[in-house]
């Protein structure tokens, strides 16, 4: 029916998927004026991978970034057409958020504090940046925040990137603050009353008045997203604060905040015999992803120590004891003879972080196993957790007795042990 079509009304079929699709007003826009230049570049000609290609390269002195979003619009239209383009690649260059220095804070701070005109905004535009250090809030959510979205200690962020909401806590002294700000304002208000263009014109005006280079609003969400990482908050919570779709687009923050690479860099100023009896030590740091099986005791009568009670080992935590956090996480149960029962995946699981897996209660007696196997951010090797245990079923009916065995751990396993 599609290929029956002129390309006019090609188009046009296809913006009816676009709005149903795209809930970004900005991304429907663009894809639509791209497209327009596409289907104008076509004329008569039927759509192609070929002609696709062709109109791509047009922009091939364009920034990899937006060479790769034109790309996915062809590549989403040509799919619904029915002729992919699966051979066409390309990479975006791995680039780091800038890094922003506590004294670069302190200078744009003291820049609005010490600003000669508009002294009555003063405290609005200090809270403005605080708030944006204290929450990673986008620069379009700082403006769209009202007086109702701000609860005693968290506030609601409404209709953030792709419409989402979440909530962000707030820390007591923020709280309080914001409290006697929106005082006197009515819940429909805007907290600030600032929107977005005009919020990026006050942060670089104050970041040039401070000296600072090169500085915009969403270096405050940077600055708030790698504060957490480096004082210990797991990386699923940081993706959940900031309102990441996907953990990768957090996980650019790890490379920054990586205490094992400025440890490693730290041996340089080493003599040669510390470094020799650091040796162990620094094995270990290679090691510091790991995760542990346990086996978990169910007590059914914790307080009465007279009366027979049920005391088993019910079920098993697989638990990150490392300080960073595990990708490609696999619980998988074999039988005696290695014959795979049954199989659980986690995309990650962060630092000091766990989940419960529990065995078939139908299982009969006799020895099995428990492997993880997992790879640490940072690497593709994969590591694993052996744990071998004697099942036993219980008197009562649904309840086993689970006896481990001795726990093995494997880094950097072979094709074999997988």
């Amino acid at each position: 029916m599609l290929r029956r079509m002129t390309n006019e009304g090609l188009f046009q079929l296809y913006d009816s998927d676009l709005v149903l699709r795209l809930h970004s007003p900005k991304n429907l826009s663009d894809t639509r004026k791209f497209l327009a230049r596409f289907n104008q570049y076509l004329s008569n000609y039927p759509p192609s991978p070929d002609l696709s290609k062709s109109f791509l390269a047009q922009y091939a002195n364009r920034k990899p970034r937006t060479l790769y979003r034109y790309a996915q619009m062809l590549r989403m239209f040509m799919k619904w057409y029915g002729e992919p383009m699966d051979d066409l690649k390309i990479k975006i260059p791995k680039s780091l958020p800038p890094y922003t220095e506590d004294a670069q804070i302190e200078k744009l701070l003291h820049a609005i504090e010490n600003k000669k005109t508009h002294k009555r905004n003063i405290v609005r535009d200090i809270l403005l940046v605080e708030l944006a250090l204290k929450t990673g809030m986008r620069r379009g959510e700082l403006a769209n925040l009202e007086a109702r979205h701000i609860h005693e200690d968290f506030l609601v962020v409404r209709e953030g990137k792709n419409k989402k909401d979440r909530v962000i806590p707030l820390s007591p002294p923020i709280a309080l603050r914001l409290k006697n700000f929106i005082e006197g304002k009515k819940p429909n208000d805007k907290v600030f009353g600032l929107a977005p263009p005009s919020i990026t014109m006050k942060i670089k005006a104050f970041a040039r008045r401070a000296g600072i280079e090169d500085f915009h609003t969403h270096a405050l969400r940077h600055k708030f997203a790698t504060d957490l990482l480096e004082h210990g908050a797991d990386i699923r919570s940081v993706q959940q604060l900031l309102g990441h779709e996907n953990l990768s687009t957090t996980q650019i923050y790890l490379s920054i905040t990586d205490r094992r690479l400025r440890e490693a860099v730290n041996l340089l100023n080493k003599d040669k015999e510390t470094a020799n009896s650091s040796e162990n030590t620094s094995e270990q740091s290679q090691q510091q992803t790991i995760v542990i099986l346990k086996v978990m005791e169910k007590k059914t009568w914790p307080d009465y120590d007279r009366v027979l009670r049920s005391d088993y080992f019910s079920h098993f935590i697989a638990r990150n004891d490392g300080q960073s956090p595990v990708i490609e996480i696999e619980i998988s149960l074999f039988d005696g003879e290695e014959k795979l029962l049954e199989i659980r995946k986690e995309s990650v699981l962060g630092a000091k972080e766990e989940f419960i897996f529990k065995p078939m209660v139908s299982l009969s007696e006799g020895s099995y196993s428990l492997a993880c196997q997992y790879k640490s951010i940072d690497s593709e090797r994969l590591s694993q957790t052996m744990l071998p245990f004697t099942l036993k079923r219980a008197s009562k009916d649904g309840e086993i007795y689970i006896i481990p065995g001795k726990l093995k751990v494997k880094f950097i396993i072979g094709t074999d042990d997988r």
